[in-house]
């Protein structure tokens, strides 16, 4: 395997930007995630990414656009399972499953990188820095997917609506796509209550609470949350679930070959004196 050059350093994508949030990246690091996103696919909205049941042609990268994951029974009945954001991975199982078990479809014109599966398998070989990022990312995916389950089970339509806009805000700003409480949310009400188990009617109803108790601000697909704090709390919300954490320091400690695993004589000593 041929590394990507660390000469020169290209400007920082989503996913490089999402990634720098848990380790910090070296140049080679960032040429390397730059060299796997340099097949660009762009999709119209309500395009299918992926479909449930297909079999995994590739992995793609989420640049620019939104999407939605969702699963639905056999009778049509759907529900959004979560959000797909800039620097989200859309199939990064892919060498582990051969088939999808959920769809993803385009809320927005979205640009999207694509490589085969068995780069991922070369990335865990050649940067394991890296794939320990990866790794996280995914742990991060599916703490938000029980966390939903968590909203849809036991909070109030207004704390369900409230939580999801400040995971979202959160999850934005880490790529730089929220400025000062301001995101665009590209999502109809439809969506809103296929992802919060809620009808339409309660949907608008419910932000309509939000918007004149002055926590948030709407403008068509534009919105400002005015007091992140207090929506938050309205939402029951509790950050620990999307690990916006600095990598331990035992793993770097891992990755620098600081740590030994103790010698085979010792352990077996241990254990004869036990």
């Amino acid at each position: 395997m041929t590394r990507a050059s660390a000469r020169s350093v290209p400007e920082a994508t989503p996913l490089w930007l999402k990634l720098s949030s848990y380790l910090i990246l070296t140049d080679e690091e960032k040429a390397y995630l730059s060299e796997l996103e340099r097949n660009i696919l762009r999709q119209p909205p309500r395009s299918d990414l992926l479909q449930q049941g297909e079999k995994y042609r590739d992995v793609r990268v989420m640049r620019e656009g939104w999407a939605i994951r969702h699963k639905a029974l056999p009778d049509g009945r759907r529900q959004v399972v979560n959000f797909v954001l800039p620097g989200d991975i859309i199939g990064m199982y892919s060498t582990l499953f051969e088939s999808a078990d959920h769809s993803v479809t385009t809320l927005t014109a979205v640009e999207v990188a694509c490589f085969p599966p068995d780069r991922i398998v070369e990335l865990f070989r050649g940067f394991p820095r890296l794939a320990a990022a990866l790794a996280w990312s995914g742990a991060r995916e599916e703490a938000i997917v029980a966390e939903r389950l968590l909203s849809l089970g036991r909070r109030t339509a207004l704390e369900r609506t409230a939580h999801l806009i400040v995971e979202l805000l959160r999850r934005l700003t880490t790529v730089n796509m929220a400025d000062n409480g301001h995101f665009t949310l590209p999502v109809t009400q439809e969506i809103l209550a296929d992802a919060l188990g809620l009808s339409i009617v309660h949907i608008n109803r419910t932000l309509r609470r939000l918007r004149d108790s002055g926590l948030i601000e709407l403008n068509g697909q534009r919105i400002t949350v005015n007091d992140v704090r207090q929506l938050a709390s309205v939402g029951q919300f509790d950050e620990l679930y999307l690990h916006l954490i600095r990598a331990p320091k035992r793993l770097e400690r891992a990755f620098s070959g600081e740590e030994r695993r103790p010698h085979a004589g010792g352990a077996g000593e241990g254990r004869r004196k036990m």
